[in-house]
């Protein structure tokens, strides 16, 4: 992966999964134990992972979307204040 070297934040990572939080060691095993698996079980377990990132994904963008709207709602009620839209409604 000598493509990830070059970028300017690979060092801090690097140090951050090796040294901080001592997560080296563990990578490994999980990456030898997944190489020493068959290749059907591979398989399996890439469209296992493929399907939960993707489900999570769209469990995401659902939540973003109405944090959106909300935020949005908000921003509107609030430059409708502000221009004194409201002001006979509220009062002021």
């Amino acid at each position: 992966m000598s493509f990830l070297e070059d970028l300017p934040f690979y060092e801090t990572l690097l140090d951050l999964i090796n040294n901080k939080l001592g997560l080296a060691g563990y990578l490994e095993d999980g990456y030898t134990f997944f190489t020493g698996l068959d290749v059907v079980t591979q398989v399996i377990a890439l469209i296992v992972v493929a399907i939960v990132l993707v489900i999570g994904l769209f469990e995401l963008l659902k939540k973003l979307s109405k944090i959106i709207i909300i935020v949005g709602v908000l921003a509107g009620l609030y430059v409708l204040y502000d221009s004194g839209a409201l002001s006979g409604i509220i009062g002021g």
